[in-house]
């Protein structure tokens, strides 16, 4: 499922936000969307994904546009794509290829997300549809070959969390893991580094946070890696 084509459904769904279609498409903005996939599809522009159907591939554009539509997802779904396409790439320790292990923890993230509030699922878009708009985002970050900047910081630190919380035989000790998080979170909030939205608290982060760092944990043991 992964397509350069990929690429302009993002743009050409941001540009259907404001750009009118023409007439027979001028119903509503769903019908704007429904419209370009169909044209896009017929004339080669775009491919149907294997195992998509073209109604649900409609469906899908409607979720797209809508995730661009709400600042908070798509800052969340950039960010984590970034981040994911810097830490947590689709190799295993001896460099082979293990795309199910990235494509893993980008639905534990998305789910991590929804589950504490971090994130809310936009109207016309399920949680499956904003998984696949996420492991796409992260695809093309990863395959990037230009100049880019580490984002993966944070992956990296509660990383380190779950390395110092890992004895000798290789158990980790989680509730050591929680106390540095909840740490962590609560240094940042008091000191006025993390700012947090209205309807997400603090436990709400600290719990966001320790779902990652599973998800870490699950990826590295997935991939046979040391760390990120």
């Amino acid at each position: 499922m992964r397509h350069i084509n990929r690429i302009i459904v993002t743009g050409v769904f941001g540009l259907l936000i404001s750009v009118p279609s023409h007439a027979q498409c001028q119903q509503s903005q769903d019908a704007a969307v429904n419209c370009f996939v169909k044209n896009a599809v017929s004339t080669g522009l775009l491919v149907l994904p294997s195992g998509m159907t073209m109604s649900q591939y409609k469906s899908y554009g409607v979720a797209v546009s809508r995730v661009l539509q709400t600042p908070s997802a798509a800052i969340f779904l950039l960010g984590m794509a970034g981040a994911t396409a810097d830490a947590v790439p689709p190799t295993n320790a001896d460099g082979t290829a293990n795309q199910p292990a990235q494509d893993a923890f980008v639905n534990a993230m998305i789910t991590a997300g929804l589950k504490n509030s971090i994130i809310a699922l936009p109207s016309e878009t399920s949680a499956a549809q904003l998984e696949l708009f996420a492991r796409e985002l992260t695809w093309n970050m990863t395959g990037n070959a230009g100049v880019t900047i580490s984002p993966g910081g944070f992956l990296r630190a509660l990383d380190g969390y779950i390395l110092a919380a890992t004895s000798s035989s290789g158990t980790v000790d989680w509730l050591k893991v929680t106390a540095s998080i909840t740490s962590l979170v609560n240094a940042l909030y008091t000191t006025g580094l993390m700012k947090l939205p209205a309807g997400v608290n603090v436990s709400n982060v600290q719990q966001f946070a320790l779902d990652t760092a599973n998800a870490i944990a699950v990826y590295k043991q997935a991939t046979g890696k040391a760390h990120l």
